[in-house]
Order: structure tokens, then C-alpha cells, then sequence
């Protein structure tokens, strides 16, 4: 098989593509996320130092108020020496606009906003040549319009801020790399699976043997596919295979009648008499009648097994139909001088087809009174079972042998190897599949009679 890397198609595969997809989408959506977080978070920071700042402010006011400004200082100082003064600046102005106050080594601008409120700023740090912050600035009057600026560098805010997006970023493109990888091995994978199906199905076509399977491993989803595919090879092989047995099995059937045939004309022709060419198309006739049944039971038999029979369920007493077929065949058996007992329980109504059903049930009486020897026993029954309809043949005949039991719902099967008996190898057949049209199963034991018994089981309505 060729390697993923060698196929340029592999990379316009569904999986490949997908992963593309997801890809891009994963991208867009982490930017999105990123925009927000990074925006929600910048608020947050923010929001803190300005509550920060409030604070401050609600402080010197109230110390202000009740001490004047000798308690304000003092609270300035306090302030900037429990949270240092690197990273704020206070300034108070009396209302000439003298400075009275400035402390802190935050640098601020000479053109400070105007106005009241709080507003971002653009500062300087006191480190070496001065590095410029971005800060954010109080400004407010106190009695007597005393004026007074508080700022607060945004330094470790921007830090803080500048770590975040880092670590989101590296996060980001790992898990983009983590993906990219899973999708490669994932498309890798499917790409193998596919091409394994693909090689095997070619494998199956250019040499025709449906002897072949798709390898199964694993218990995902290509598993399940690979073992419905061989769940449909071998039903495929089982329909070939009984195509090629139907083809032997008529050729086989119709050699000897049509070899009569073909006897028979001859000799007439060769004679000039009147009764004797009556008397030939009297036997042309009757193994074309047998010729017709063997093709309309194969018509039947193929249309039941592809589902396209007819099928005309209707509410049915089965019980009545029961007693029908033995009011049918219990001269027959009594003729051959059998014993023909029935035990068939009263009511019991099933959805089906009459006509299906009687079919079926008369091919089996009919193959049970071919084989039972004179002086020999037939039982039918049927009783409720479980929700079920449970009819039940026994005989007192040779029965079946045990290798010929898995083959005896096979088309041309006889149990009659010599075919001395009429008949055509499909009865049992079309019972098969005229049960199970009914959603019924048909399996078959030893009876207690000594013979065979066939066991028939059809849902009730």
C-alpha cells in the first residue's frame, strides 16, 4: 500500500478536510475568545485601580474633614509608605493654584487633564532615563477648592495583561499543534481504512472470488462497516453460490424429462398413427405441466427470498385454516392406509397470508404423506405459546439423517437421493421462506413417532 505522504490525493480527503475546517474555525473562535478575555480582563484591572483610587480619595476627604490638612498629609505619607511611591504620585493645589503637595516618583505631565473624574494619562517611571507608563489619574476638590491628583501607574497592569496574552497564545498554539497532529494521524488512519476497503473491493472485482473479506480490527466504526461489508459478501457468495447449484440442480431435473420428450416425438413421428401421437402429446403435455411447476416454484421461491413477493396480510383464523388442510389431506393419509391425528387448538388468529400459509403447511403434509410408510402415524398440532403460534408436524417415517438437516431448505435437496418419488426439491424450500415471510422460523428435530418433526412458530396479531 502506498504511504499517506506519497498520495497528493490523501490531502484532499474528507478527513484532511474536515480537519482544515475545524482547523480555521478553532482559530476564529480563539480569536474571538481572546478579544473578549482580553477585554474583560483589561476592564477587571482597571476597574481595580480605579476603586483603588476612590478609596483614596473617600480617605484624604474624611481626613481632610475631621483634621485638616495636617491629617491629610499624614495619610498620604502612610499610604505611600505602606504601598510604595515608585509606582504613584499625589499633588494638591490650594485654590491660587499653589502646589501644596507633591509626593511619589511617579512623574506625571505638566498639562493634566482638566476637569474632575478619573483619566488615563500618559506618566513616566523614575528608573534610570525614565520609562513611560501609562497611568491613571484621580483628579478632585476638596473644600475650599483645594485641588487634589492622584495617579497610579498601569505598569503592573500592563504586565500582568502582557503575561496573559502570552501564556493565552502559547496555550493556543500548542493545542493548534496537538490538533493539527490528531487530525494528521486521524486522516492518516482513515485514509489506510478506506484504501484498504478500496483494494479489497478491486481485489473482488477484477478476480471475481467473493471468497474475500475486509479485515476487521478494533471495535470503531470502520469495524462495523467492514463487518456489515462482509455480512453482505457472504450473503452475495450464498446467492452465487445457490444460483450455480440452481443452474446444476435444473439441468439435472429437466435432463431426463426432456430427454423423454425428445424420445418420445421422435418415435412418433416415425409411426402414422393417430392414437399413438394423442397418446404423446398426452406426455408432452404432463412433463410440461411439471416443467412449468419446477420454474413457477423457482419464480416464488426467488421472488420470497428478495422480499418482492406479494405479500396480503389480513386478520386470519389459523385455526380454521389448520382444519381445512386436514380435512384435505386426512383421505390422502387414509388411503395410503396411514393414521392422520390432528390436536389443534381453538382461536388462534395471526396476521398473514391465507394463500402463503396453506402453501406452505400443504407441502409439508404433502412430503409427510409421500414418506410415511402404510400403517405408519402423522400428528399435527397447534397451540398458544408465549405470544406464539406453535404448530408442530410429527411422523413416523424414516426421517431425516443429521447431515442432510442443515440442507434440507435448500433448493433441489432430496431426502430421496435415488428421486424415485415425485417431486421437485423446492417444497421445503418455499416453506422456509413463506415462514419466514411471516416473521416465523421453521427447525426441525427428532419426533417422538420415530420420524421427523417440524416445528413451526408465527407471531399472533
Amino acid at each position: 500500500m502506498p504511504s499517506f505522504f506519497q498520495r497528493p490525493a490523501a490531502l484532499l480527503t474528507t478527513p484532511v478536510r474536515l480537519t482544515l475546517a475545524f482547523t480555521a474555525l478553532y482559530i476564529v473562535g480563539t480569536l474571538l475568545i481572546f478579544v473578549f478575555l482580553n477585554f474583560q480582563l483589561r476592564i477587571a484591572l482597571v476597574g481595580q485601580v480605579d476603586k483603588s483610587l476612590l478609596d483614596q480619595q473617600n480617605l484624604l476627604t474624611v481626613q481632610h474633614k475631621e483634621a485638616g490638612f495636617p491629617a491629610m498629609f499624614r495619610a498620604i505619607r502612610s499610604e505611600l509608605l505602606s504601598r510604595g511611591q515608585s509606582d504613584r504620585t499625589y499633588r494638591v493645589f490650594d485654590a491660587n493654584g499653589a502646589k501644596l503637595l507633591e509626593a511619589g516618583e511617579l512623574q506625571l505631565p505638566a498639562d493634566i487633564p482638566a476637569g474632575q473624574g478619573i483619566h488615563e494619562i500618559q506618566a513616566t517611571l523614575n528608573v534610570g532615563e525614565g520609562v513611560p507608563v501609562k497611568a491613571r489619574l484621580l483628579s478632585f476638590t476638596l473644600p475650599e477648592q483645594i485641588k487634589v491628583h492622584i495617579a497610579k501607574s498601569m505598569q503592573a497592569t500592563d504586565e500582568l495583561m502582557a503575561s496573559f496574552r502570552s501564556a493565552f497564545i502559547t496555550t493556543v498554539a500548542l493545542i493548534l499543534l496537538l490538533g493539527l497532529a490528531g487530525g494528521w494521524w486521524l486522516a492518516k488512519r482513515f485514509w489506510y481504512q478506506i484504501e484498504s476497503f478500496n483494494q479489497m473491493a478491486m481485489k473482488i472485482v477484477n478476480s471475481g472470488n467473493l471468497a474475500s473479506r475486509m479485515p476487521v480490527t478494533g471495535n470503531d466504526e470502520f469495524s462495523v462497516l467492514a463487518t456489515n461489508m462482509n455480512a453482505m459478501l457472504d450473503k452475495m457468495e450464498k446467492l452465487f453460490q445457490g444460483i450455480r447449484q440452481v443452474s446444476d440442480n435444473i439441468a439435472h431435473d429437466l435432463r431426463s424429462p426432456l430427454t423423454r420428450l425428445r424420445a418420445d416425438v421422435e418415435v412418433t413421428l416415425q409411426e402414422n398413427d393417430p392414437k399413438l401421437f394423442r397418446l404423446t402429446l398426452e406426455r408432452v403435455l404432463t412433463e410440461l405441466q411439471n416443467m412449468q411447476e419446477i420454474f413457477q416454484s423457482l419464480l416464488s421461491l426467488g421472488q420470497a427470498e428478495a422480499g418482492s413477493l406479494k405479500i396480503r396480510k389480513k386478520p386470519l383464523d389459523f385455526s380454521q385454516l389448520l382444519e381445512d388442510i386436514v380435512e384435505l389431506y386426512g383421505p390422502l393419509s387414509e388411503d395410503k392406509g396411514q393414521v392422520f391425528e390432528s390436536n389443534i387448538a381453538e382461536k388462534i388468529e395471526i396476521e398473514g397470508d391465507r394463500q402463503l400459509l396453506a402453501q406452505a403447511l400443504s407441502n409439508l403434509l404433502d412430503n409427510a404423506v409421500k414418506y410415511v410408510p402404510e400403517g405408519g402415524k402423522i400428528v399435527l398440532s397447534a397451540v398458544f405459546k408465549d405470544d406464539k403460534a406453535v404448530i408442530r408436524l410429527d411422523d413416523s417415517g424414516p426421517g431425516i439423517p443429521q447431515d442432510m438437516r442443515r440442507k434440507v431448505f435448500d433448493r433441489f435437496v432430496r431426502v430421496d437421493p435415488s428421486r424415485t418419488l415425485p417431486g421437485t426439491g423446492l417444497g421445503l424450500s418455499l416453506v422456509k421462506a413463506f415462514i419466514e415471510l411471516h416473521q416465523g422460523n421453521i427447525t426441525l428435530s427428532d419426533s417422538k413417532l420415530g420420524g421427523t418433526s417440524f416445528i413451526i412458530v408465527l407471531p399472533v396479531k
